[in-house]
């Protein structure tokens, strides 16, 4: 099979053989993926909850922006100002001039119920200065006074799980971002350290990914059969 050969194209996202592989062992996985369950959330899973999640590479061009530009470019135009709930994948990478890096991912989570930024880190520190970098920049887009507090997480068990995590996470605090819209609520629960997010649900998770991308695959290759 061609890594390279296309995969799916998911609204803004395309998948690649090489990315939809990365769901399928002991593999770290790339920004596409994390993009590609990021739209998955915010258009199907969790549509009309006030969510807004921000993909690996537009959050490295919010950081590198800076809280000046980055807001006006990345935010703004995306609904910031009226979401209840706002992730942002993290990662480590020092490159300001190349978006494809990096070694981990950890979440960074907005609360407009409490005009708080919350990051979470599936390997506890390893990613407070970039988590801090993408917080200075969003703030500018939040009132005045945005804290920047650092969670308690779940850990992982090995050591490319980290992307895992953080679609666990985002999926968890969608959820709750739901339930806090059909309450008519802007408050949203950030604290994590107690859930059900353990090793044996976060490989659940990556297999339930997995067969996600594969039934948009089939969906998407019987409909072009069905149109020619």
């Amino acid at each position: 099979m061609d890594p390279d050969a296309k995969a799916l194209d998911y609204h803004d996202v395309l998948l690649r053989q090489g990315d939809v592989q990365l769901l399928a062992g002991a593999h770290w996985l790339n920004d596409q993926v994390i993009a590609f369950y990021f739209e998955y959330l915010l258009r199907e899973a969790f549509a009309g909850a006030g969510v807004l999640l921000v993909s690996g590479d537009s959050t490295y061009l919010l950081a590198n922006l800076g809280p000046d530009a980055g807001p006006a470019v990345v935010l703004e135009p995306r609904g910031f100002a009226a979401a209840r709930l706002v992730l942002f994948a993290v990662n480590n990478n020092p490159d300001v001039e190349c978006a494809g890096g990096g070694s981990h991912w950890s979440l960074l989570a907005y609360s407009a119920g409490g005009n708080s930024f919350h990051s979470y880190d599936s390997m506890a520190g390893s990613n407070r200065q970039a988590a801090r970098a993408v917080y200075k920049a969003a703030a500018a887009a939040a009132p005045p006074g945005a804290r920047f507090v650092e969670e308690r997480a779940p850990q992982q068990a090995n050591g490319y799980d980290c992307g895992v995590h953080v679609l666990a996470l985002a999926k968890l605090l969608c959820e709750r971002a739901a339930a806090a819209a059909a309450a008519g609520s802007q408050a949203v629960d950030m604290q994590v350290s107690s859930t059900g997010i353990t090793p044996a649900s976060v490989t659940a998770l990556r297999q339930e990914v997995l067969e996600l991308v594969r039934g948009k695959i089939a969906a998407a290759a019987a409909g072009a059969a069905g149109s020619s």
